[in-house]
């Protein structure tokens, strides 16, 4: 019994000493891991000290990017591998600006002015807006990727009533398609957080949000047929040196009577490219960004939903309001990090979240994980969301993250 008590004791020992190594390695990869990492971040502004939002910053060669904040601000995460890389920032209306990441680094003002660039197509656009549309449509395969692709992306949703924010959910997910006039066929959610839920009339969704995001993009046939909208040009601009036609379409809406479905697109005029939509319907945005191969991928969407609903008169009375009825709202956005078309590199699997509720998906709170995530800097949407919640009853966000997950 001695020999057996003294023999585990020496296991112990043996065990603590290699968990101490363990730690010291993994400490040792993460200060590594830290030390390689280039974090490039700055603002962008005009030649009027204005900030510029939704431009895209990206290095188009590695297949990395982001978009700008409302606020003109970015943030994005490289290797020490990227620093001879060329660092591209195009916005419309404005001339595409390069610089060498090292160089950037090596700036003491990281305030980026853009340059306005003038469209001159007054006088040369000869083909209907009708054509146009047909032949951006006809030419979807070409200007977007195609092939399979992954889009690895943050989606959050933010449930709001009488216009504050009383649910917050986000995922960090993955799809796998081909392009918008494809339907998803794979979906991930890998990591998920969620805040306290102080809703009063809260009613679960159909299915996952961020899914829905790409089934009811414009450029989705079965969705919104924009062929049998009524087309005309509103104005011309700029992007990456190619002059941009911009044309609404209207169609009118039977469901909101003297509201018609209004959709803006802004066409390249030598590439077809569509470098961003704009949809009543949701005050719907959808933002492209260029791949190393000049194809269009998503970067950035937002959208936001209104209506009422009724509560009981419980609620009526503890809210003061004249009518059993309160608004509600829904905020959506989505922030594209990064993109794969290396399939050896999908991680993706199946396709069995796609019904489920955001706020029902059961997965544990990994605070590390959203400290490490290189994400953007907060965007206004953010913001408000999140000085929302934490008045509710004075309680941190992030409190009610790991309270709640």
């Amino acid at each position: 019994m001695r020999l057996n008590y003294n023999f585990k004791l020496t296991d112990m020992i043996l065990f603590k000493k290699l968990m101490s190594l363990a730690i010291i390695m993994i400490a040792s990869i993460n200060t590594q891991a830290q030390q390689n990492k280039v974090v490039i971040e700055g603002v962008l502004e005009d030649n009027t000290q204005m900030t510029i939002p939704y431009v895209a910053v990206s290095i188009p060669t590695k297949n990395i990017g982001t978009t700008s904040t409302e606020e003109g601000r970015f943030y994005l995460s490289l290797k020490q591998n990227n620093l001879q890389d060329t660092l591209v920032i195009s916005s419309m209306g404005f001339k595409t600006f390069k610089i060498k990441v090292e160089d950037y680094l090596h700036q003491k003002n990281k305030t980026i002015v853009l340059e306005d660039d003038v469209s001159e197509l007054e006088n040369v656009v000869i083909k209907s807006a009708k054509e146009y549309i047909y032949e951006v449509l006809k030419q979807r395969k070409k200007t977007f990727v195609s092939d399979s692709h992954q889009l690895d992306f943050i989606y959050r949703r933010s449930d709001v009533e009488q216009d504050v924010s009383k649910f917050f959910v986000e995922h960090y997910m993955s799809i796998v398609y081909k392009g918008p006039k494809s339907y998803v066929s794979r979906m991930q959610v890998n990591e998920a957080r969620k805040s306290a839920d102080y809703r009063i009339a809260g009613k679960p969704q159909g299915g996952h949000s961020g899914l829905y995001m790409f089934n009811i993009n414009p450029l989705n046939d079965y969705f919104t047929p924009i062929k049998k909208m009524e087309w005309k040009k509103i104005g011309d601009t700029t992007y990456d040196g190619e002059s941009v036609l911009i044309l609404e379409g209207t169609k009118e809406n039977l469901k909101r009577v003297g509201k018609p479905l209004i959709t803006v697109l802004y066409i390249g005029m030598d590439t077809n490219n569509i470098y961003r939509i704009e949809c009543s319907s949701g005050n719907q945005v959808y933002q492209y960004v260029k791949n190393s191969e000049g194809k269009m991928y998503l970067s950035y969407h937002k959208r936001e939903y209104y209506s009422r609903r009724e509560i009981s008169a419980r609620h009526q009375k503890a809210l003061k309001l004249k009518t059993p009825q309160i608004s509600i709202g829904i905020r959506h956005e989505a922030l594209v990090l990064g993109i794969k078309t290396d399939k050896k590199q999908f991680t993706a699997k199946g396709y069995d979240q796609h019904d489920k509720e955001m706020g029902n998906v059961k997965l544990r709170y990994n605070p590390t994980f959203w400290d490490n995530l290189s994400l953007p800097p907060d965007t206004a949407f953010y913001k408000k969301i999140k000085a929302e919640l934490e008045s509710n009853y004075g309680v941190p966000l992030e409190t009610q993250f790991n309270l709640v997950n």
